[in-house]
């Protein structure tokens, strides 16, 4: 049997302060990950990349995708870095909402919240998900918050971006083209995605809440060991403390709002693609936005800069969905990726440090 000592010492006041769970947090947190087993992981990571590129274009005649590289309309390619990076704004934006509740006395600064955003990016491109890292630590210092009441809403910031994903790939399965997929299983899938995430938006507000009614039932506190129970404690303040600010009418409203804007942003940038490389004839917008979804799930895969993931599915759904030749495809994959998951991230972040680096000087 735990007493309630343990899990009462980790909630909040009234006041949204994070003392206790700046204490707790770290205590609950598991042990730093073994260096070998980091290693082992980025060589993996390395790995998968190099391989999924090889079987994109060990057969490629890189003539030709050299040829429709050179054929590309400017206007629109330079159309998607202005997408791409208000997209990236608007993403600051929205965690200046999430972050407010951990800074009552200030409001959080929409410019340190775009280089924490842009630095985590960049990262990410060496080092798969080592862009958290940075994100985290970046946004901490730069606006003196604690970093256990920055992790939760780090989390529902990707929570929102998962639940936008589940939508779209249940929108994609009940469009795609006959033959690639059963229709008498990919209509109802779809609807019951979209449905099941419009309720967990909904829910999200109160998933803190509902958590700890659950820990604090004795028949479900009787089951868990007590360093569980604790850890477990630990985790739904937490997430309770990263989605303070939804629970807002107002601000839930924004939060939604600002959600499908990045991702109506993101399929933007595809699009705008299609008209960059002249294949506006064999794509339109609803199988852009197809090849869209497919192309995220390749996000997912922990390679370094989405590398290989994104080039095999995007340039894949190009061909099985539209038609789209083979170096065609190829090209496109490797132009839009170049654009918007270096060139946009790259030099956005360099200029961010840049400036941060002039302003602690000058301090």
């Amino acid at each position: 049997m735990q007493d309630d000592a343990g899990y009462s010492s980790m909630t909040m006041d009234n006041t949204g302060t994070t003392e206790n769970i700046s204490a707790a947090a770290p205590e609950a947190m598991a042990a730093p990950e073994p260096l070998a087993k980091k290693i082992i992981k980025q060589l993996i990571g390395l790995g998968l990349a190099a391989g999924l590129l090889y079987w994109c274009f060990h057969k490629t005649d890189f003539k030709q995708v050299w040829q429709f590289a050179q054929e590309m309309d400017l206007k629109f390619a330079f159309m998607v870095l202005g997408t791409a990076l208000v997209s990236h704004i608007i993403r600051a934006w929205r965690w200046t909402l999430l972050l407010q509740p951990l800074s009552p006395g200030k409001r959080i600064s929409l410019w340190n919240s775009f280089c924490a955003v842009m630095y985590g990016y960049a990262v990410n491109i060496v080092v798969p998900r080592g862009g958290e890292l940075a994100r985290l630590v970046a946004i901490s210092k730069s606006e003196s918050i604690p970093w256990a009441g920055v992790l939760p809403t780090m989390f529902i910031d990707r929570l929102l971006d998962i639940a936008m994903l589940v939508a779209l790939i249940g929108l994609t399965i009940t469009k795609l083209p006959p033959g690639i997929l059963d229709a008498r299983i990919t209509g109802p899938a779809g609807i019951l995605m979209c449905l099941a995430t419009a309720l967990g938006l909904v829910l999200l507000p109160f998933v803190g809440k509902i958590g700890k009614a659950l820990l604090d039932a004795p028949a479900i506190k009787k089951l868990i060991p007590a360093g569980i129970y604790d850890k477990l404690g630990v985790l739904i303040v937490q997430f309770d403390l990263g989605t303070r600010s939804l629970t807002q009418p107002a601000n839930l409203a924004v939060i939604a709002v600002s959600s499908v804007l990045i991702w109506v942003l993101y399929w933007a940038n595809m699009y705008l693609m299609v008209f960059a490389l002249h294949l506006e004839k064999l794509v339109d917008p609803a199988k852009s936005l197809m090849v869209f979804t497919i192309s995220s799930v390749g996000v997912l895969v922990p390679t370094p800069g989405c590398v290989g993931s994104y080039h095999a599915l995007t340039s894949q759904a190009l061909q099985k969905i539209a038609g789209v030749s083979e170096a065609a495809s190829l090209a496109y994959a490797l132009i839009s990726h170049l654009l918007c998951f270096i060139v946009i991230v790259c030099i956005p972040a360099a200029f961010c440090f840049i400036v941060q680096s002039a302003k602690s000087e000058k301090k």
